[in-house]
């Protein structure tokens, strides 16, 4: 998996066997297993490149599986996306671009499948809708926003970063799970205690913190955190605290931009059809989550969302065999499913004439 002869091998495989794979940073050992199981099972061949800042997880799953797969199989290089990521999309000896990451990034890949007429898998960003009515369970409801949103310091593609709630329960739930934000237990990663760890690099903590002051900007209002974490020994570190953004519309730039942060705006609703309208009413659909009592709610809701996955009275729960993908600007494929295989497969037709006779059509006698 050395980078020194991933492209030699270009030339020396079957034309149609090997497959450009790029993965980000926010969880590169388990997409990049995400990437590899696709091409194993429909006997490809692949360069993965993991993100510049998270290398390190990628060429350690590489060693621990190098004595399983013959040499050639799995290669792994490393480097920033505008020079080692942009020789692969370049390169003319891929049969195949997969990409996980952002949607701009993946319009590149999109782009540079298309000029070389190959298929593109692409799992992009995320805007999703987190869905509570008057009528669920409260307590699973802010176990379920938390997870939406906080899971992996909301560095997460399908987080649950919109959240509407219903209007009689509005201000009930906002103040109840603003306490409960400020309870989270921000701290050190090796900490057992840690529920919520640092961000992955200082840009993107600033990034996240620009989207606050944005939010005031826009005329929201900020229900708890919207600042960076510093006691103690985070003081040092880029750790953001859990945010709330309330008296936000669905109009509003931090409610329709991917902020990739532990950030939610909250937005109230008065009716199923409405809250339908403004969580389609997003470039975006990746993830979604409904919160109810009534079944037949809940399957009108998840069915009329335009978003490649809906949980029910539940959030982030990725079960294996269950296909993950988007639509619209998340992306175009589904992994972690057999239908993948699809995109790394071509269909042939071979016909056989078993008789022995011609066809008949040019027969002379």
């Amino acid at each position: 998996w050395r980078s020194i002869s991933c492209f030699r091998l270009l030339a020396s495989l079957p034309y149609m066997s090997i497959v450009g794979q790029i993965v980000p940073w926010n969880f590169p050992f388990l997409m990049a297993a995400w990437k590899l199981a696709p091409v194993l099972a429909s006997g490809c061949c692949t360069v993965l490149k993991p993100s510049k800042t998270t290398s390190l997880s990628v060429l350690y799953f590489a060693d621990l599986i190098k004595d399983v797969l013959p040499p050639g199989v799995f290669n792994v290089i490393t480097g920033a996306g505008s020079k080692a990521g942009q020789y692969m999309l370049d390169h003319k000896g891929f049969c195949k671009l997969a990409f996980t990451g952002s949607t701009e990034v993946g319009l590149s890949v999109a782009k540079a499948a298309a000029e070389k007429l190959i298929p593109a898998t692409l799992e992009l960003g995320g805007k999703s809708a987190n869905i509570f009515f008057a009528d669920c369970n409260l307590e699973q409801a802010y176990d379920g926003a938390q997870l939406g949103i906080l899971f992996n310091q909301g560095q997460v593609c399908c987080a649950g970063s919109r959240i509407f709630v219903q209007e009689d329960i509005y201000d009930e739930f906002v103040a109840e799970l603003a306490k409960r934000f400020n309870k989270v237990k921000i701290g050190l990663p090796w900490k057992e205690d840690t529920q919520l760890g640092a961000t992955i690099y200082k840009a993107q903590l600033d990034k996240v913190l620009s989207y606050v002051e944005l939010a005031k900007e826009e005329g929201a209002t900020i229900a708890c955190g919207g600042e960076q974490a510093t006691d103690g020994a985070l003081k040092n570190g880029i750790f953001m605290k859990p945010t709330l953004i309330t008296n936000a519309t669905n109009d509003m730039r931090v409610a329709r931009e991917e902020i990739f942060g532990p950030v939610a705006v909250v937005i109230k609703f008065k009716t199923e059809e409405e809250v339908i309208k403004m969580a389609n009413d997003s470039d975006y659909g990746l993830g979604g989550a409904v919160w109810t009592q009534d079944i037949n709610r809940a399957f009108r809701v998840a069915s009329s969302i335009e978003t490649g996955r809906v949980w029910v009275n539940t959030y982030n729960q990725i079960p294996e065999g269950s296909p993950f993908g988007g639509y619209k600007q998340s992306g175009i494929g589904r992994e972690t499913h057999k239908v993948i295989l699809e995109h790394y497969t071509q269909m042939k037709n071979i016909l056989i004439n078993l008789s022995g006779q011609p066809s008949g059509f040019y027969s002379q006698k």
